[in-house]
């Protein structure tokens, strides 16, 4: 039965610049709703590109605060200024970022109160679900990507967090896992049967990604954000994946600019 859902990958690359990969950014539309997943730029280029109205973009969810994640949001609000947007523009994202993030487009002559909407900035609750239209629930989960970075820093910084997604409508359940510490946080993850799994693969090996997820129901696996060990040997990975990970119906290595519907 089709889940009437579509993920269109913006930019699939990882945080070193490359010719041929933008930063991350993904737009799912699920129930008549659009949901824009991490703001790398270019991303509301490649929106435009793709024919997306910035009006239709029913919220931004911005998984941490690297800039391969976060760095289009500034020309993504002037757009949907430029272009005529009305209707409020909820971004939901990790506390800490939202003041910096406020700063940074105030100094950029982009005042909140001229846009002609509104901005709803929301900060993350570990594991509490935000609830949307139609039964549509994301639940954002708090992952160790950014606790290497706590020890170089003075004990009086700010706390900061960094988030995997799930995004669920009924039974059709989708993990976004963002940046991650270990392929093991993904296991509780996908403890449930999962019809999506969109991971990163920079931040460990392919042989640690197969022992997480060696028993999970997963229908499709894709994999974005990967390390220049893998970025160019994509074909052997996947043959790879698809031999060590047989329980997995679907491996997909998208490019930009894919879209997979359910």
């Amino acid at each position: 039965m089709a889940t009437n859902a579509t993920i269109s990958f913006l930019g699939t690359g990882s945080g070193i610049p490359t010719a041929d990969r933008f930063f991350s950014s993904s737009l799912m539309h699920l129930g008549g709703l659009h949901f824009l997943i991490d703001a790398g730029e270019p991303c509301i280029h490649l929106l435009r590109e793709r024919g997306i109205p910035i009006q239709e973009i029913d919220a931004i969810f911005i998984t941490h605060g690297h800039v391969d994640h976060i760095g289009g949001v500034p020309a993504l609000i002037q757009g949907a200024k430029l272009l005529g947007r009305l209707k409020p523009l909820p971004v939901f994202l990790p506390e800490e970022m939202i003041g910096p993030l406020r700063a940074w487009i105030a100094a950029l002559y982009l005042n909140e109160e001229e846009l002609g909407f509104t901005i709803v900035w929301t900060a993350w609750r570990n594991e509490v679900p935000e609830m949307f239209a139609k039964g549509i629930s994301i639940t954002p989960y708090k992952n160790g990507h950014l606790d290497r970075y706590r020890s170089s820093l003075p004990t009086d910084v700010r706390a900061f967090c960094s988030y995997s997604l799930e995004i669920k409508k009924e039974s059709f359940r989708v993990i976004f896992s963002g940046d991650l510490a270990a392929a093991e946080e993904l296991t509780p993850l996908v403890a449930k049967k999962t019809s999506v799994l969109i991971t990163e693969l920079s931040h460990f090996f392919s042989e640690e990604l197969v022992i997480a997820l060696s028993e999970a129901t997963i229908d499709t696996l894709c994999l974005v954000h990967l390390s220049e060990e893998y970025a160019y040997d994509r074909s052997e990975l996947k043959i790879k994946l698809e031999q060590l990970l047989p329980r997995i119906n679907d491996i997909i290595l998208p490019e930009d600019g894919a879209v997979l519907d359910f």
